[in-house]
């Protein structure tokens, strides 16, 4: 289980944290909370399951940071084109990745959420159970995180 699934559940809590240790550290306290938890575990999908055991570590420790001030690495969770070779388009994905990330930061907590757990190739019925919401619920979140991202990205781009 740990192999089939560390490397998700470490780009999630990765692309929340924005913290390569940090995301290490949920990582390690997401599987050993699911270690813990197996009695409670009832043969529904694993993959899923592991998610929203992550999400409540990631919530957990964001409560804990609110009461710190919040200080942001501004390094990327993994390069958006490895095969690129030509110098200016990997400067060009570079700024692109992180302007995706600066707009998504911006977003209210359930939509930035929902987006990245779709982004994971997740159901609806799947993100809803992760998050503790009802389905309806994730697919507005989903449209409206879209639709902001989108307004974001264009008076980003109309601005430069």
């Amino acid at each position: 289980m740990y192999k089939l699934h560390v490397n998700d559940i470490y780009r999630y809590l990765f692309r929340l944290t924005r913290d390569a240790r940090q995301a290490e550290d949920l990582t390690q306290e997401t599987f050993f909370r699911a270690f813990l938890s197996l009695d409670d575990y009832h043969g529904e999908k694993v993959r899923p399951w592991l998610f929203k055991v992550a999400y409540h570590a990631f919530v957990d420790w964001h409560r804990k940071q609110a009461k710190r001030p919040l200080q942001l690495v501004g390094q990327l969770p993994e390069h958006a084109d490895q095969q690129v070779d030509d110098p200016a388009e990997t400067v060009v994905n570079k700024e692109m990745w992180e302007m995706a990330q600066e707009i998504l930061l911006q977003l209210p907590e359930k939509q930035k959420q929902v987006i990245l757990l779709a982004a994971a190739s997740f159901s609806y019925a799947e993100i809803a159970e992760i998050l503790g919401i009802d389905v309806a619920d994730v697919k507005r979140s989903l449209f409206r995180g879209r639709q902001k991202m989108r307004k974001l990205w264009r008076d980003g781009a109309d601005g430069e």
